[in-house]
Formats: C-alpha cells, structure tokens, sequence
C-alpha cells in the first residue's frame, strides 16, 4: 500500500514541476485530494498529499494546516500533529479552535509544548498584520450585523450602512492598488471552520447584486494569488446571483425556490441544493479554486440536483 501511496505523490509532483511555486490553484487541487483521501479513510496517503500541497506555496491556509493534524492525529504521529499546528497558528489558527477539534493530542508531550509556545507565536503572526486596517473592517463587520439585529435594526439603517461600508471598502482597495485586503495583511480570524463565508467577505452578502459581480475580479484576483479563500467568494456570489425557478403558498405566505451559480450557498433550511446549471458551475469552480461538486458535497454531508438537467 505505501508503494502505492509513494508512486501516486510522484505522479503528482511530475505533474506540478514546471509550475510556479505560487500556483495557489494547483495548492487548492491537491488539498481536495488530501481531504477526499481523509474521508475514504487513506490517512497516510492524505498526509502525503498535504506534504505535497504545503510545499507548492509559501503561505497554505490556517485550517488546512487544521484538517492535516487531524488527519495525522489518526496516524498517532505526534510530531507530525504538533508541526502542522504551529504552522497552523503562525496563519492566524486559535489554541480555542484547536481544543474543540483534537482529543488524543492533547495528552501527549507534543500538545503541552505546544501551548507553551503559543503567545509567542500568536504574538509573532499577529506583529505581521496591518493592525489598524484590521480593526477598522472588523468595525465595519460589526456595523454591519448590528443593523441587522432584530430590535435595533431597520431597513433604513441596514441601507445606509451598506452603502458606507462598500465606499469604504472602495477606498480601501484603491489604497492597496486596487487590490482587495488580504489574509496576508489583514490575518484570517474566521473561527467557523474552512467552508464558512469567512469574518469579512460577510458584508458583501449585503451588498447589491451589481456591486458584488463589480468586485467579482478583484476577489477572484486574491484567491489566485492565496490571499482570499475560494469559499469566501463563493457564498456571496451565490447569495446575489441565484435564481428563483419555482414557488409555492401556504395560507398568506409565498415561499420561493431558487438554484445557485456555483453551488456553495446553503439556507439553513435546505438540505439539498439546486444548481442553475451544474456544467457551468462546475467550470466556473475549477477557475476559482473550489473543487467539483461531488467532492464539496461529499465533504460537507450534503446533496445536490442539477436544475438544467432536470427539465431535459
């Protein structure tokens, strides 16, 4: 078996060679295929593979450092746990993240010189960051919840905090040559794991329609070069581009069914997600670094149907 383990990683590396090293969709590529060979129970293989992803760029993300100690937690290789989780913290990963999902770690000499190391690299990940810019989004985030809220919200107010928080935004990506702010300066403080909406792309689900799809090339521009999640990007664009293709009345309320774009948007209601058009969706998810449908699917328990497909 690990003859065939090792002969799979050097198809994968003779296959990546000629690329750059920064090639962050050939990194999201080969992280799927260490998640997919997790959940078909291939530890050693899916350890390999995040070996291989870490090493195509200079900065992974935070939480697949988290998924690869996971995955080695099941390989009782302690080391091995204990090296992905520094990384992991140097990019913004929590001691409070870390405890809620490893159990057998935490009783080993590994995971206690772990903690003792940890504000020393917190403090370190956080000297990195743009600090002041930071805050000042995570103020705007706040706003923009805190007009939500059930009581103390109103329409007017969520109105005019949208639109002072996309101006804002603006402003903020030309300062940064029309760049959008990156984990790489901003940090990644999303708690909610790898397929959450991260903490702040959130506004843009309150953005309008227009304005989102106008930012959609200065997103798609940082996930290429690793400073935004795919997932970021995908849920905001499937919030504002999905399409209502059916409806239904019970007593005074219309309830309303609508497909998605890419297929990563999920109301807390719905189990199973409609695609508008999956041969698009999935040709538009490989562009932007999101796996097949099959696979995100597979990884988050759910399920999918094909809109187009089924009126054929």
């Amino acid at each position: 078996m690990s003859k065939i383990i090792a002969f799979s990683i050097i198809i994968i590396l003779f296959g990546i060679h000629k690329i750059p090293a920064q090639n962050y969709l050939n990194y999201y590529e080969t992280i799927n295929k260490a998640e997919i060979a997790n959940l078909d129970k291939g530890f050693k293989k899916s350890d390999s593979l995040y070996q291989v992803a870490f090493g195509l760029v200079d900065k992974p993300f935070k939480d697949d450092y988290l998924l690869a100690s996971i995955n080695s937690e099941k390989l009782n290789e302690n080391h091995k746990t204990y090296e992905y989780l520094k990384s992991g913290i140097f990019y913004g990963l929590t001691l409070k993240r870390i405890k809620k999902e490893l159990s057998k770690f935490k009783k080993s000499e590994q995971w206690r010189l772990l903690k003792n190391e940890y504000k020393s690299i917190r403090s370190e990940y956080l000297n990195s960051l743009n600090l002041t810019l930071r805050e000042e989004l995570l103020e705007m985030v706040k706003k923009d919840q805190a007009v939500r809220h059930p009581v103390f919200g109103s329409a007017k107010k969520m109105k005019k905090t949208d639109n002072e928080n996309y101006k804002r935004l603006l402003e903020i990506i030309e300062q940064n040559n029309g760049e959008w702010p990156s984990r790489f300066a901003i940090g990644d403080g999303n708690e909610n794991g790898k397929y959450a909406f991260g903490e702040i792309t959130i506004m843009l689900h309150h953005f309008t329609k227009e304005q989102v799809n106008g930012l959609k090339p200065i997103l798609i521009s940082a996930i290429l070069k690793g400073g935004l999640s795919p997932y970021n990007v995908a849920y905001p664009l499937d919030y504002k581009n999905s399409k209502n293709i059916g409806e239904r009345k019970r007593g005074n309320t219309t309830f309303f069914y609508s497909c998605n774009i890419l297929g990563s948007y999920r109301k807390s209601s719905n189990k199973e997600i409609v695609i508008c058009d999956c041969e698009k969706a999935e040709k538009e998810r490989k562009e932007m670094g999101l796996e097949p449908l099959d696979d995100y699917f597979r990884k988050i328990n759910s399920s999918y149907n094909c809109y187009e497909q089924n009126k054929k």
